[in-house]
C-alpha cells in the first residue's frame, strides 16, 4: 500500500475506554483517523453510511473500522438500552464491492469488540434493517469501476471479539484486552503479516483466558478473504 494516507480509519467507541490508544496506533500506521464516542444505533448507521460513500476511498489503498459497543450475539446496541440492535453482518455489507465500489479490491479491515448482553436482559430481540449506501447520482455512477472479476466480498478481514458485559461492571474504565493487545502488536517494530500478527493476538487472549473465570474471558473469531499478504508498520 502506497497511498498517503493509507486510508480512513473509522473508530466508533460506545464504551469510551479505547479511543485514545487506537487513535495513536492507527495514526502512526499512516491512516487518517476519524473517531466518534457514545453513539446511538441510528447515529452508528448514519456514520457508517456516510463513510462508505466518501469519495476519498478512490484515492486510498485500504480502509479500517474499529467498533466498540455493547450488543447481542450478532448485533450492536451503541449506547441504547431499549432500541433494537443493528446486525453486524449489515455493517460488512455496507462496504462490499457492490455497495462501496471505491473500495473494491482494497483491504477492508474490521476489528470489533462486542460486550454481549445476555438475552434475558434484552428489551427487544428485533433488529434494525437498512440498505447499503445507494449510488444514485450521475457523478457517483461515473466513478464506479468497470466490471471485473473481483468478488464483492473479497479483501475483507473481519476480527470479532466478544466478552460478557459484566466485564464493564467490574471495571468500567478498563480498555478491551483484545484491542489493547492488537495495538501493542501493531506497535512492534518487526514487520509481520497481519494474519500472523492476529495469530499472536489469539495466543495472548488464550493466555489471559487460562488465568481468569469464564465471565472474564474474551473470545476472538477471525474471518478473512484477503487475496494478498498485508503488512502494517508503525512509523
Amino acid at each position: 500500500m502506497q497511498s498517503k494516507p493509507l486510508g480512513i480509519c473509522l473508530i466508533i467507541d460506545c464504551i469510551g475506554n479505547d479511543t485514545e490508544f487506537l487513535r495513536d496506533t492507527f495514526t502512526s500506521l499512516g491512516y487518517e483517523v476519524q473517531y466518534f464516542l457514545y453513539l446511538h444505533v441510528e447515529s452508528i448507521i448514519q456514520i457508517l453510511r456516510q463513510v462508505a460513500c466518501m469519495p476519498q476511498h478512490q484515492d486510498y489503498d485500504s480502509f479500517v473500522c474499529v467498533l466498540v459497543s455493547r450488543g447481542g450475539s450478532h448485533s450492536v446496541f451503541g449506547v441504547d438500552q431499549t432500541q433494537p440492535g443493528f446486525p453486524l453482518d449489515q455493517i460488512r455489507r455496507m462496504f462490499m464491492g457492490d455497495a462501496c465500489p471505491s473500495l473494491l479490491g482494497k483491504p477492508k479491515l474490521f476489528f470489533i469488540q462486542n460486550y454481549v448482553v445476555s438475552e434475558g436482559q434484552l428489551d427487544s430481540s428485533s433488529f434494525l434493517e437498512v440498505d447499503g449506501p445507494a449510488v444514485n447520482n450521475v457523478e457517483s455512477k461515473a466513478r464506479q469501476p468497470a466490471p471485473c472479476t473481483i468478488h464483492r466480498e473479497a479483501d475483507f478481514l473481519w476480527s470479532l471479539c466478544t466478552a460478557d458485559v459484566s466485564l464493564l461492571e467490574r471495571s468500567s474504565s478498563s480498555p478491551s484486552l483484545y484491542l489493547k493487545c492488537l495495538s501493542q502488536k501493531l506497535w512492534q517494530e518487526r514487520r509481520r503479516p497481519l494474519l500472523e500478527l492476529h495469530i499472536e493476538l489469539n495466543s495472548s487472549v488464550y493466555d489471559w483466558n487460562s488465568k481468569v473465570s469464564a465471565k472474564e474471558r474474551y473470545y476472538v473469531w477471525l474471518q478473512h478473504t484477503l487475496r494478498k499478504k498485508l503488512i502494517l508498520s508503525c512509523k
